[in-house]
């Protein structure tokens, strides 16, 4: 009765607070709400690098709650790179250490390469090189064993690769670049998903021909690469396009250099991709304008370069980089006016749904109680199978102590059949001594045929003993396949408690060979010297 008051006040007060929660204005904490929040912030980056962080630090506190680190790292990564584009690199570090830190606890593999990889990036950005190659090989060391396990996680595989290639390139190991390209095309299924960016691997493998000397295929893999990313919206425009000035500036075309080399500056200064190249690119616009002896224009970019240069150094040098941030009042008002819009939505949304939830509710207290009294009946089957199994347990048990009752009792029985048979050879070696001595001929021949049947003695016992305890040889073999026949012979008089001149009379060996017997028994089974060997032999 106690029982069905208080289910029944738990079924209540729960009815109340879901249809509060559901009359309230509050908008729920949806898994598929939040990862298409994420995925909206990551299309609109470029045009709201705020927004969007700001966008992926609640989703990210939101996966937190809902313990999904998957998504929280996913978050964190996207959260680091954004930061990093924007200078704010003692912020970029800290989301690439605490995914790391999330991904090893949770032993991500997928992640765990990610982070590695992002944490290279942003160490290449101070040019500490042992740092760099540390993370990009343990990325490595990882993707390798994710696609070992499954060959169609190659993800992972591939940005290493990726990565490995861009700096080893840097590094001017331009052959071993080129074969971390190739690598990236670990099967043929690779290409045909497009799971490799062909334009990106395009355009590295251009500027590597070209600082190889080959301008031939240089030119080819550029213009490809330039072509099949002209309508895309991707920061490596930039490289593409200073690859491809370098490439006029090698083959004296001046005019063309400089139109590549203002496109990728153009591609910075509007799109912002890729801010970090800014100063590469000014310098080398300053030497074009210097090899056409328009010294003014050289002049200009030169410096232009030298104070881009200077700003990003101590950009990388504040470990503070918040204090570089432009508050944009104009976007955080854009923000928050989508975020009012999108919970106004939220709203309407739920008030269109609370009567049916309601129906639904009452539907489920209807189901809730149907359910409650299925349970009860449950429980009172339950009860009489429980009742059911101890009374089986209780005659299974009755029957085992019977058994082993019988065991025992046969066990006895052949002991005492054993030492009867001792008696009885040891009152017959008697009167062959005194038959010895009387009548040596008659002698002879008894001896004879005692001798026979001392031999028959153990098979008729080990008979009687594997019909008493069939398993034991079985057991004891399995444990200690190296113990010999006779040895196990030794072992199952012990089981019996024999003693030493019995166990010499049965086996027909003098008392000295049954100590030698033991001790190598008990080396072969490894026992200490506190330990005794009848006690382990019964166990059996």
């Amino acid at each position: 009765m106690k029982t069905r008051l208080l289910i029944t006040a738990i079924l209540f007060f729960s009815v109340v607070f879901y249809s509060n929660a559901l009359i309230q204005n509050v908008i729920p904490d949806s898994t598929t709400y939040y990862t298409n929040q994420v995925n909206k912030a990551l299309w609109q980056h470029k045009t709201f690098p705020y927004k969007s962080y700001q966008v992926l630090k609640k989703s990210r506190s939101y996966f937190q709650r809902s313990k999904d680190t998957t998504m929280v790292i996913k978050c964190l990564m996207h959260m680091s790179e954004m930061r990093m584009q924007r200078g704010k690199y003692s912020l970029a570090f800290d989301h690439a250490w605490e995914g790391l830190y999330l991904a090893n606890k949770s032993q991500k593999g997928e992640e765990m390469a990610r982070t590695h990889i992002q944490l290279a990036r942003l160490y290449d950005m101070f040019s500490m090189d042992d740092e760099v190659y540390s993370h990009l090989r343990e990325a490595l060391k990882i993707a390798k064993e994710l696609y070992f396990q499954d060959n169609e996680k190659v993800g992972p595989l591939i940005s290493s690769y990726m990565n490995l290639a861009v700096k080893e390139r840097k590094s001017g190991n331009f052959k071993v670049a080129l074969k971390h390209l190739d690598s990236c095309l670990v099967n043929e299924k690779v290409i045909e998903r497009k799971q490799v960016e062909m334009p990106f691997m395009d355009a590295e493998r251009g500027y590597i021909m070209l600082k190889l000397g080959n301008y031939e295929e240089s030119s080819k893999y550029l213009h490809s690469s330039n072509k099949h990313t002209l309508n895309k919206a991707v920061d490596y425009k930039t490289n593409i396009a200073m690859y491809l000035g370098e490439l006029k500036d090698a083959l004296n075309q001046s005019d063309s250099a400089l139109f590549y080399y203002k496109r990728s500056l153009n591609y910075i200064n509007r799109k912002n991709y890729r801010a970090d190249l800014k100063p590469e690119v000014l310098y080398k616009l300053s030497e074009i304008y210097y090899k056409k002896k328009q010294s003014i224009k050289a002049y200009n970019y030169l410096e232009q370069s030298h104070k881009a240069a200077d700003s990003m150094q101590q950009l990388r040098n504040k470990t503070n980089g918040e204090l570089f941030e432009i508050k944009d009042s104009y976007l955080q008002s854009i923000y928050e006016k989508n975020e009012q819009l999108a919970k106004r939505d939220l709203v309407i949304a739920q008030n269109e749904q609370v009567q049916f939830r309601l129906k639904a509710i009452l539907a489920f207290v209807v189901l809730l109680i149907a359910v409650i009294l299925v349970i009860y009946r449950m429980r009172i089957k339950l009860k009489r199978t429980l009742m059911d199994k101890r009374e089986s347990e209780l005659q299974s048990k009755l029957k085992e102590e019977q058994i082993n009752a019988k065991i025992e009792s046969k066990s006895k029985e052949l002991t005492s059949y054993a030492l009867q048979l001792i008696d009885k050879e040891k009152d017959i070696e008697e009167l062959l001594d005194v038959l010895k001595k009387e009548s040596p001929q008659s002698y002879k021949a008894l001896s004879y045929k005692y001798t026979k049947g001392s031999k028959d003695l153990w098979d008729t016992f080990n008979l009687r003993f594997t019909e008493v305890n069939s398993k034991f040889y079985e057991k004891l073999k399995t444990k200690h396949p190296d113990l010999s026949v006779t040895e196990r012979k030794h072992c199952a008089l012990i089981k019996l408690n024999f003693g030493t001149k019995e166990m010499a009379r049965i086996l027909n060996i003098e008392p000295h060979s049954v100590h030698i017997s033991r001790s190598r028994i008990r080396k072969k089974i490894g026992l200490e010297r506190a330990e005794k060997l009848e006690n382990y032999i019964s166990g059996f």
